[in-house]
C-alpha cells in the first residue's frame, strides 16, 4: 500500500471587524475597504506564520455571521 506523499495543515485565521455593537455590511464600499484593509495586514504576517518547507496548497475566504474566516491549506513532501 502506498503513501500520500504529501503532509497537510489548515492555517486559520478569524477576523471580527466589528466596532462595539456595530456590524459591517459589506454592500458599503467603506466597510468592503476596511476588509481588504485587514486582510492586507493578513498578508503581510502570513509568511511568518508558514513554516520552512511548507507551502500553500489552497485558501479560502468564508463569511459567516460577523466573522470572516481565511482557511489556509499548507502541505510539505512527506519524508522517505
Amino acid at each position: 500500500m502506498s503513501c500520500h506523499p504529501y503532509r497537510y495543515r489548515v492555517l486559520v485565521e478569524y477576523l471580527t471587524p466589528t466596532l462595539g455593537s456595530m456590524k459591517p455590511d459589506y454592500r458599503k464600499e467603506s466597510d468592503g475597504q476596511s476588509l481588504t484593509a485587514k486582510l492586507g495586514e493578513v498578508m503581510e504576517h502570513l509568511p511568518t506564520a508558514i513554516p520552512d518547507g511548507w507551502e500553500v496548497n489552497s485558501h479560502s475566504l468564508t463569511v459567516a455571521g460577523d466573522a470572516v474566516i481565511l482557511s489556509i491549506l499548507i502541505r510539505r513532501p512527506v519524508a522517505q
